[in-house]
């Protein structure tokens, strides 16, 4: 390997995997009634074996293995008519190496807590419409070594603006479009030479169509394109946008009144820098009190 791409591969490594990207999941943005409390655990496995640099793969025994679990709550609350919720969440991680990556060990940890607040713009539960935005705040307080190259926080705060619609077709079919935007604080702590990461906004667009098989049963097929987020290392341009792009299918099924139980698969179709996922498998138990 060469030495320009073997120190690319290294600085990549030094960011988190734990919540790279602000997935999220068909029906997020359906209003909820005044009052109305959910808890939510998410748990994902992930796996890597190729890395690419500029579009070039480097190799397909980079291995890297993610197992990451979210607790989320979420309260729903209106004022003077306006329906807004608040959040927070909870991640929790385990990474791990193999193959020509090995020796970069395993970590597990705490990842950054995130806090969330919703406001809906517009919402028509008659029509299964809704439009509404969201902002989180990532809290730079998760498990992070600067002496290592796997890391579950990310020691820099982010910011993200999110926008997301629900337009429902007839009393089956549901589009969802979500778009967000992140923002990130700098990381004067990167690596063990505690050099300075800055990083330029990144973007990102999802939608979903889901079919409705009855209230309590629905499938789902989604696409995803990231890009953006050009990272900056003591000054140096280390010119790698991130361009992705993946696609995902699950279903959904509430197993009593109050608990649905939602499972998604996904893997990346192309990447431009950055590890290529094969394989994701996204489980949410969420719960309404």
């Amino acid at each position: 390997m060469h030495a320009f791409q073997l120190a690319t591969l290294m600085l990549g490594l030094q960011l988190p995997i734990v919540c790279h990207a602000l997935d999220v999941d068909p029906g997020d943005y359906t209003p909820m009634p005044d009052g109305t409390q959910l808890g939510l655990l998410y748990l994902q496995h992930a796996e890597r074996h190729d890395y690419y640099v500029r579009g070039n793969q480097l190799g397909d025994k980079y291995n890297l293995y993610s197992d990451v679990s979210i607790l989320r709550g979420v309260s729903y609350q209106a004022f003077a008519g306006v329906l807004t919720n608040i959040q927070l969440l909870l991640p929790f991680g385990h990474l791990s190496a193999g193959g020509d990556i090995k020796g970069m060990g395993s970590e597990s940890g705490m990842g950054d807590p995130i806090l969330a607040n919703a406001v809906w713009i517009h919402q028509d539960p008659s029509t299964n419409r809704a439009l509404a935005v969201t902002q989180y705040l990532f809290l730079p307080i998760g498990d992070y070594n600067k002496n290592k190259e796997l890391n579950i926080g990310e020691n820099r705060w982010k910011y993200v603006l999110q926008g997301g619609y629900m337009h429902g077709i007839g009393s089956r079919v549901i589009l969802d479009f979500v778009a967000d935007v992140t923002f990130f604080g700098d990381n004067d702590r990167y690596s063990s030479r505690d050099l300075t990461l800055k990083q330029d906004p990144q973007y990102q667009m999802q939608g979903f169509i889901r079919y409705m098989f009855s209230e309590r049963a629905a499938m789902h097929v989604g696409y995803s394109r990231l890009w953006g987020g050009q990272r900056k290392v003591d000054g140096t341009e280390l010119e790698d946008e991130s361009r992705q792009a993946k696609i995902m299918l699950g279903g959904s099924y509430f197993v009593t009144p109050k608990a649905q139980l939602l499972a998604t698969l996904g893997r990346d179709l192309s990447v431009e820098n950055g590890f290529k996922e094969e394989s994701r498998v996204n489980l949410r138990l969420l719960y309404v009190f």
